[in-house]
């Protein structure tokens, strides 16, 4: 049997950042009036806050917050990508379930299989929806060298979709088209 926690092609990376193609693809679920709070920014080089302005919405968030012990803004939706790493993860999910606001996070959609979502959620779990992207999405790596964000070099090897909570989507949007 293979230990996949010892090989280095399935080990945990949490340096995976949102490309604006993936903000772009769910844009029309939320309204233009809303604030977003992009709560996972700290010490990050993602240009999240950045291409949600682009797309022209008002956003809030700094990469010196520590979003499990910043003071929280004033915010109408949280919509961030999440660290993968599972400790940091499901705390930030309990935070974000202790605050009640509505929320849409890409995460590897084998989360939504776990102990750890069904007890985090309790009884609010009735509030998830999952809007599941055509194909996988792709994320972006910081270059430090160069300073810059570039495309992946290959694909993930896990599927990922945007886990919302408080949203009311309807049906027809919850599948993506290209």
């Amino acid at each position: 049997m293979c230990d996949l926690a010892k090989c280095s092609v399935f080990e945990v990376k949490n340096e995976y950042y949102t490309q604006k193609k993936m903000w772009e693809n769910i844009k029309h679920l939320i309204p233009q009036d809303k604030i977003i709070w992009e709560s996972c920014m700290f010490n990050s080089p993602s240009k999240s806050m950045e291409y949600w302005r682009e797309l022209g919405y008002e956003v809030v968030g700094d990469t010196n917050w520590d979003m499990l012990n910043c003071k929280i803004p004033n915010y109408d939706i949280c919509i961030t990508n999440p660290p993968f790493e599972t400790k940091i993860k499901t705390a930030i999910l309990k935070k974000l379930v202790e605050l009640d606001k509505p929320f849409i996070l890409v995460m590897n959609t084998t989360n939504l299989f776990t102990n750890y979502m069904r007890n985090i959620f309790g009884e609010k779990i009735k509030y998830l929806q999952v809007v599941i992207p055509q194909g996988k999405i792709c994320f972006e790596e910081y270059d430090p060298e160069n300073d810059i964000m570039v495309n992946c070099k290959r694909q993930p090897a896990f599927y990922c979709s945007y886990i919302c909570y408080k949203l009311n989507i309807p049906q027809e949007d919850l599948w993506l088209k290209k």
